[in-house]
């Protein structure tokens, strides 16, 4: 639910920026940059609806995914094996930790999204400033992170579960 909540505040947070914004901005702007900040595309204010879009989409497909496992489990990698190829115990237990994953990834979209539109809002209402790109980096390590914390995750618990089984 916390996961949820945080996605609609930052997509109602990208709402009300490019709203309050949208009476500033000018005809055409950079929207694209350079490893070195030099613009590299150009786009008008409904770039940043499309961005909002983007953003919305994005977010929902990753909260999406624990829906979707549970109707078709076969479409759903967890590494390097699909969520149909475990027991319905297991899969049953390794839920929680899909559902934690998958909702932390569309919080993470979200802010992606999020950032990208008010450095493009404030590149265009402020001409020559240069967007920062860390942000972008610390996009990729974390979701890297987050998808290779959870699919050790996934596998212990499947271990667990064929140990425990094995004990019996």
């Amino acid at each position: 639910m916390i996961y949820r909540a945080s996605v609609v505040a930052l997509a109602i947070y990208s709402c009300v920026s490019i709203w309050s914004a949208m009476p500033r901005m000018p005809e055409r702007f950079p929207t694209q940059f350079g490893w070195g900040g030099e613009p590299t595309g150009w786009g008008g204010p409904n770039t940043l609806w499309v961005l909002l879009a983007v953003q919305v989409f994005c977010s929902a497909l990753m909260l999406a995914i624990p829906a979707i496992s549970r109707r078709a489990p076969q479409l759903v990698n967890l590494g390097f094996h699909r969520l149909s190829d475990y027991s319905p115990e297991v899969r049953e237990r390794i839920m929680p930790l899909l559902n934690d994953m998958s909702g932390l990834m569309a919080v993470l979209f979200g802010l992606l999204f999020t950032f990208i539109i008010r450095e493009t809002i404030r590149g265009a209402l402020v001409p020559g400033t240069h967007p920062t790109l860390w942000p972008v980096g610390a996009f990729v390590v974390a979701m890297f992170g987050l998808v290779l914390y959870y699919v050790r995750r996934f596998d212990r618990e499947a271990k667990s579960n064929s140990f425990s089984g094995s004990r019996q």
